[in-house]
């Protein structure tokens, strides 16, 4: 399918974090890369449906056609994904989380066969939905951009190094959803990728200083606020925390600070499971969940509508945050030890 589309659509689920990212620019580099060594013209654009934290846009080595919310509101939708001979979804195949075009890739999977216009699914995670005509999805890898890396092996001469902007895309996919390596995912061959990343001139170091030490104050201001919420339910085995509107309003922070603040207190050694849940701009809440053991949180977030993986999943409910908490809160507990 990659080899004979001429223009490629890739594109991610919304707030998109750094498997999502770092997956979409490290395939549109192995994408062109091929392009090049094959003397084929071939056009690979990327589609964001939300504006990504700012601490990944070092990965866009020039600038990207990024179409957000509000180009996809002034045109049909056909009008503007029709065109691509193939579009490749990564680190998703949830209907929720393609919010505007959701609704024509459904559609546009059920006539591939008929039109041959293709849409490639590149994810690990368990649950998804009717989007994809060919599914490249493995729930036992580490991330999005390990299935990427792989996929780079048939795409290009095996053997060769990948060039170092692509390498320290996929290190950044690989190395933020396994926490730097931390998290219970983080398996050999995880490890062993990395390694050919490394060997591929991305310096390790470099990198980990660009995605976790270069924030803005005003992330740390709600990092501190955010705590300041913290509350240890059932014996300290489950923490919850907020974010309100006027938490965000105080701090001065953008939505994108909040990715990752979840997991601080895994810190506490009697923590077993967080719920953090954010205020939305709309009035529903959006509730990410972590745990350390024993809870499979995709199993709870899947009661309401949501999914993810065993030890990281998140959800949206159509309610305020103090009906949100109250509900979220009880399958928690129920799910605990």
């Amino acid at each position: 399918m990659i080899e004979s589309a001429r223009k490629v659509l890739i594109t991610t689920h919304i707030r998109p974090d750094g498997d999502a990212i770092g997956s979409m620019t490290a395939l549109k580099g192995i994408i062109e890369d091929l392009s090049e060594r094959k003397g084929q013209e071939r056009q690979v654009q990327l589609l964001l449906l939300s504006n990504p934290s700012e601490n990944y846009m070092f990965l866009f080595a020039e600038k990207p056609w990024i179409w957000g919310s509000d180009i996809l509101s002034e045109q049909p939708i056909d009008d503007l994904l029709e065109p691509f001979d193939l579009i490749i979804v990564v680190d998703t195949s949830a209907v929720r989380q393609l919010p505007g075009i959701s609704e024509y890739l459904v559609e546009r999977t059920k006539n591939a066969e008929q039109t041959g216009k293709n849409v490639l699914v590149i994810d690990h995670h368990l649950t998804g939905d009717a989007i994809g005509n060919c599914l490249l999805v493995d729930p036992g890898v580490c991330a999005a951009g390990e299935i990427v890396f792989d996929l780079s092996g048939h795409l290009l001469k095996r053997g060769e190094p990948l060039k170092t902007d692509v390498a320290g895309a996929l290190l950044t996919a690989i190395g933020t959803d396994t926490g730097w390596f931390r998290f219970e995912n983080s398996t050999a061959r995880a490890f062993e990728i990395a390694g050919e990343l490394i060997r591929a001139g991305v310096k390790a170091d470099e990198l980990y200083q660009k995605l976790y030490q270069n924030f803005p104050p005003e992330r740390l201001m709600l990092l501190n606020l955010t705590l300041e919420t913290l509350e240890l339910q059932y014996d300290g085995r489950l923490a919850v925390m907020q974010i309100t509107k006027a938490i965000l309003e105080k701090s001065r922070a953008k939505r994108s600070y909040i990715e990752n603040i979840v997991n601080e207190p895994q810190q506490i050694g009697t923590v077993i499971a967080v719920v953090l849940l954010v205020e939305q701009e709309d009035g529903t809440t959006r509730v990410s969940l972590r745990s350390k053991n024993t809870i499979d949180v995709n199993a709870v977030a899947r009661k309401f509508g949501g999914g993810g993986h065993a030890r990281a999943a998140g959800l949206t409910l159509k309610a305020d945050l103090a009906e949100a908490r109250k509900r979220v809160v009880q399958a928690m507990g129920e799910s605990l030890p």
